[in-house]
C-alpha cells in the first residue's frame, strides 16, 4: 500500500525558535505562575536544568493539569510564525500516506499546520494531545502508539519512516519495532538518517519513492 511518513511537528515542519520559546515556554510560565506561585516557578527552573529543557515536566510535579497548559496553547497567537509554501509544497505533493504525531494539543497542531501553508486534508491523521487525556501520549516514549499508527494503516516497519527533531520521543519508539528513522537538525541518537533540514529529507524520499 505504499510507503508511511511519520511526521513531528514542532522542531520539524514547524520550525521557529522565537515562537517556541514565546508561547511554549511563556504560557507554561504563566500558567505554572497563576497556579502554584513562587514555588512552582521554582519547580520549573529545576525541570528545566534537570531534564534537558523539559520544563513542561514541572506539571506533573506541580500536580497542575497538561490541560490548563493546553487551552493557554490553543489561544496563544501564531504571528511569529511564518508561511513556507515551499516546504508545504514539498509535503503536499509527497506519495507517501502522510501523518503528524505530536505532544501538543490536536488544535493547536491544526493552527500551526495552518499557519505554515498546511491543513489537515494534506495528512492522513493529526494525532496529538486530545481530552479527556491526561497528558499528551507522546510524552510516554513509548512504541506503543507508532505500532497503533502502523496497523491503523496497515503498513510493515519497513515501509514506513518517523521523521523528527528528538531521539526519545520522536524517534527511538520507532527504530524498537523497526520503523526506518530520520533525524532533523540534530546530531543525538542513533538514526538511520540524518538531514540539515527537512526539505533535503523530503528530497531524498522523492528520489528513493520507486526505490
Amino acid at each position: 500500500m505504499g510507503r508511511l511518513t511519520i511526521f513531528d511537528l514542532d522542531g520539524t515542519i514547524a520550525v521557529c525558535p522565537e515562537f517556541y520559546r514565546t508561547v511554549y515556554s511563556g504560557t507554561l510560565e504563566r500558567v505554572i505562575r497563576k497556579h502554584r506561585g513562587r514555588d512552582g516557578m521554582h519547580m520549573l527552573r529545576h525541570c528545566r536544568q534537570a531534564y534537558s529543557g523539559r520544563g513542561e515536566l514541572a506539571l506533573f510535579a506541580l500536580g497542575i493539569p497538561f490541560s490548563a497548559w493546553a487551552r493557554a496553547l490553543i489561544d496563544a497567537p501564531m504571528d511569529l510564525l511564518r508561511p513556507r509554501p515551499d516546504l508545504a509544497h514539498a509535503i503536499r505533493t509527497m506519495d507517501d500516506r502522510k501523518v503528524v504525531y505530536t505532544g501538543s494539543p490536536v488544535k493547536m497542531a491544526c493552527q500551526t499546520l495552518e499557519r505554515i501553508g498546511l491543513s489537515t486534508r494534506d495528512f492522513d491523521a493529526v494525532i496529538g494531545w486530545e481530552e479527556p487525556e491526561q497528558f499528551p501520549a507522546k510524552w510516554a516514549c513509548s512504541p506503543l502508539i507508532f505500532r497503533g499508527i502502523l496497523e491503523r494503516f496497515r503498513c510493515e516497519p519497513h515501509d514506513a519512516w518517523a521523521v523528527g527533531d528528538t531521539w526519545v520521543t520522536d524517534l527511538l519508539p520507532a527504530k524498537m519495532l523497526g520503523i526506518k528513522t530520520a533525524m532533523i537538525h540534530r546530531t543525538e541518537g542513533n538514526p538511520d538518517v540524518r538531514f540539515p533540514t527537512l526539505k533535503e529529507f523530503l528530497a531524498f524520499m522523492k528520489e528513493t519513492q520507486h526505490a
